[in-house]
């Protein structure tokens, strides 16, 4: 059966909860649950995220109450309070599913990159997986520029309605690499896979590049591979995120 019993706010006082392993429910304003989650020592995750405000997925920024059980068994419990909302629902709680990431928009309404006005970069993006790519090289002065003139918040929130995300950019102050490292943070890296243990959206701890076996036609392909670790039960898996055909 789902979780139940109180429903306690999130805040602070989470932090006071008792060191035990165990699975949690996190609900938005409306007391709609959003997430289920678990962990070995529950005390160190609430910790987690109230220190670090939800960074691992913004997402859950919404919570507003929780539930919790504790249970040394909470990788199962997990998986079987999930199988029974699924049941009943017939999909996961939102944030137990990979983030959607919009479409591709027209040339017109990309984003377009700047060192300075008048000093065009010739970088652009017509989606947020391809925003999120370009962040990772993009010169810091263009950083700094773009965030300083509001234009990554407002571009997210008029041509996506990404609202909630809009705020979040809106919230950054950092200059420098700690400016790209918080922007990353915020946009949700579009290599997201969920852990096939409990579910969890979880992003690549790291990739890389190797070479596939050859097909029966004798085509190569190059693969990028990502390995991942699950923040939620500490999992660990591999998934392949590109094929590409490696011209002769």
């Amino acid at each position: 059966m789902p979780l139940s019993g109180k429903l306690y706010v999130w805040g602070e006082r989470a932090k006071q909860v008792r060191d035990e392993a165990g699975v949690y429910a996190l609900y938005n304003e409306d007391r709609t649950l959003i997430y289920v989650g678990g962990g070995a020592n529950l005390r160190e995750t609430f910790a987690h995220h109230l220190e670090t405000g939800f960074s691992d997925d913004p997402r859950k920024g919404e919570t507003r109450y929780y539930r919790r059980e504790p249970t040394s068994n909470w990788e199962e419990r997990v998986r079987e309070i999930l199988d029974e909302y699924s049941q009943e629902h017939g999909e996961l709680p939102e944030l137990n599913l990979p983030p959607k990431l919009p479409r591709m928009v027209a040339r017109e309404r990309g984003f377009y990159f700047y060192n300075e006005v008048g000093r065009p970069l010739f970088e652009n993006a017509f989606s947020l997986e391809e925003f999120w790519e370009k962040m990772r090289k993009i010169p810091v002065p263009s950083l700094e520029f773009h965030q300083k003139r509001g234009d990554f918040a407002r571009w997210v929130r008029e041509v996506f309605k990404e609202t909630q995300l809009a705020e979040r950019i809106e919230k950054i102050y950092n200059v420098g690499e700690d400016l790209r490292r918080d922007l990353l943070s915020v946009i949700i890296a579009p290599h997201t896979a969920e852990c096939p243990k409990c579910r969890t959206p979880t992003n690549p701890a790291k990739t890389w590049k190797m070479a596939g076996r050859p097909s029966k036609t004798g085509e190569r392909l190059q693969l990028t591979i990502g390995f991942y670790k699950c923040e939620n039960c500490e999992g660990t898996f591999r998934k392949v995120l590109q094929k590409k055909k490696i011209q002769s």
